[in-house]
């Protein structure tokens, strides 16, 4: 009955490892697609070039967010703190280059 219960956690244990790789994998793949996406867009022409900048910028914020999220762990219980701090970088980081822009 012990070794059922082993056996069975041992398996599970598996089990969430192979989901947490795949997470990272699925992860590390969208990052590609969306990095390819910016270099199509540049390097065809495939959309107005007022477009062009808004919509790298809007593929390197999700990016951002996926690196954020995956990699650094933010998902997890116990990150509300570096995660505040993170937010509040990214907003005075924002006001900065709204404040350089205006002057």
């Amino acid at each position: 009955m012990v070794q059922q219960q082993n056996q069975s956690s041992r398996g599970r244990a598996v089990s969430d490892k192979a989901n947490r790789e795949m997470k990272y994998v699925i992860s590390f793949i969208f990052m590609i697609l969306l990095t390819a996406a910016a270099f199509y867009l540049v390097s065809t022409g495939a959309v107005a070039e007022h477009l062009i900048l808004p919509l790298i910028l809007i593929l390197a914020t999700i990016q951002v967010f996926l690196q954020l999220f995956t990699f650094m762990h933010l998902d997890q219980k116990g990150t509300a703190f570096y995660t505040i701090f993170i937010i509040a970088g990214i907003f005075f980081a924002a006001v900065c280059v709204v404040g350089i822009v205006l002057m």
